[in-house]
């Protein structure tokens, strides 16, 4: 049965509350699966672990917005992920529906920017523009905007990711150990059955270790099942779970914008390892749809900075692309399908230098997407050079401290269970055969 999400914040608001019964009523009566929170809470829980599953399990979402709803933090959590798997999958419908007096100009102004984009948002206001309508007859304009769902398709990287988790995890064949993986992911034992050997779900669990934002705790987890999975499992699984600890929302806006050839964005993080994370969870550690061309320049001797760094990158990506020295820059091959990522850390430059550099590279590559990691942190409302003024200023929801902890959380994970690091050149490497084949 098609599984369709809804998403809202109306326990608080009986009219908004009475459109959304409606609402589920009438998808229901059409043959829908309804995943929504207010019927599956446990009492006294404002908010239900089983969400992430949803939210990857879903053919298709509601976004009710009332006034509740422009100010919630997991609404708008919840809007983050179903439109990063929307920006994937174009067939994974996202109906925003406006609730009472809620108009487009409040919800661009709360930041549901995205939802704005999705022309079905419009049809819906205009349904319900002026006096707040009947609770049954908004419900039944909500319900007749949301348009039969297309043949289900497998190009959804964000739910292969999870698959991909699910598989590795299904080699646990010790209940025990996977409620106690689910303890140290911060779940209760509520949610994981009173009995200390239950039958606790592999997807389940994928869901939440997709969302822990905690390195530590994402390491803890790991550790709670990494004795009950053979090398090549736990290998895999640490690879896919390595970039986690960036934000799903954060991440995402790294991902190249609809109808540009190239994006530029200032990171502002400390280390280029974080921008190659922020790549892999960005993609969903589909190395297929993205390459990544790593540069950091050595400390100016008596070179100037500048030229060190333009050399460094024309170095990396001749090397990445089996590029000879007589060949021209502009030759390097464009991958089908394929994202081409350079994330130059200019630790060295100041940033009217790296402008300059940036402009250089895209000058000779113009289709190439650059992330640029300054050397040192911008203030957000930093005015940028040159054609960085065109670029997104990104600044993570995380700090310099917590950036720290999180590679070396990553160091020690990949160390203790036998694998490359997510820079080292054996990683690379085989990353690069797998881009090459794409």
């Amino acid at each position: 049965m098609n599984k369709v999400f809804i998403s809202h914040s109306t326990r608080e608001d009986p009219y908004g509350g009475e459109v959304r019964g409606h609402v589920i009523q009438g998808l229901r009566e059409r043959g829908y699966d309804v995943l929504v929170d207010a019927e599956r809470l446990l009492p006294g829980e404002k908010w239900h672990p089983r969400l992430y599953e949803w939210l990857l399990e879903c053919r298709a979402a509601v976004v009710l917005v009332n006034r509740a709803a422009l100010t919630s933090t997991w609404v708008h959590r919840e809007v983050d992920i179903l439109m990063w798997r929307h920006h994937f999958n174009h067939s994974f419908l996202v109906l925003p529906a406006p609730v009472g007096d809620v108009t487009p100009e409040d919800m661009a102004a709360a930041g549901f920017e995205d939802l704005m984009s999705l022309q079905l948002v419009r049809r819906i206001a205009t349904v319900c523009k002026g006096d707040v309508p009947d609770a049954a007859e908004a419900a039944e304009a909500i319900v007749r905007a949301f348009p039969p769902l297309p043949a289900p398709t497998d190009d959804d990287p964000v739910q292969r990711w999870a698959e991909d988790i699910t598989a590795q995890l299904s080699q646990v064949r010790t209940m025990s150990r996977l409620a106690r993986m689910g303890r140290a992911l911060g779940l209760h034992d509520r949610h994981l059955a009173s009995s200390p050997v239950t039958d606790v779900s592999c997807g389940f669990l994928a869901a939440q270790m997709l969302h822990t934002h905690d390195a530590p705790r994402l390491r803890s987890a790991v550790g709670e099942v990494a004795r009950h999975m053979d090398s090549t499992a736990l290998n895999e699984l640490v690879r896919l779970v390595l970039p986690v600890w960036i934000d799903a929302a954060s991440a995402r806006r790294v991902l190249p914008e609809e109808g540009l050839e190239r994006q530029a964005v200032v990171l502002n993080v400390h280390r280029p390892e974080t921008g190659q994370y922020y790549l892999g969870r960005a993609f969903c550690m589909d190395v297929s749809r993205y390459c990544c061309i790593s540069v950091s320049a050595p400390p100016p001797g008596e070179e100037d900075p500048e030229d060190e760094l333009r050399l460094a990158c024309e170095q990396h990506i001749r090397s990445r692309f089996g590029m000879s020295s007589r060949e021209p820059l502009a030759g390097a091959p464009r991958l089908r399908d394929c994202d081409t990522y350079v994330v130059i850390h200019a630790e060295h430059c100041t940033l009217p230098q790296a402008e300059r550099v940036v402009d250089w590279l895209h000058e000779h590559i113009p289709w190439v997407h650059i992330l640029l990691i300054p050397g040192e942190q911008l203030p957000d409302d930093s005015a940028l050079p040159g054609r960085l003024s065109q670029a997104a200023l990104l600044t993570p929801p995380f700090g310099a401290d917590d950036e720290r902890v999180a590679i070396r959380v990553a160091y020690g994970m990949l160390n203790d269970w036998g694998i490359p690091h997510i820079g080292d050149d054996a990683w690379m490497s085989r990353i690069n055969r797998t881009n090459a084949r794409g």
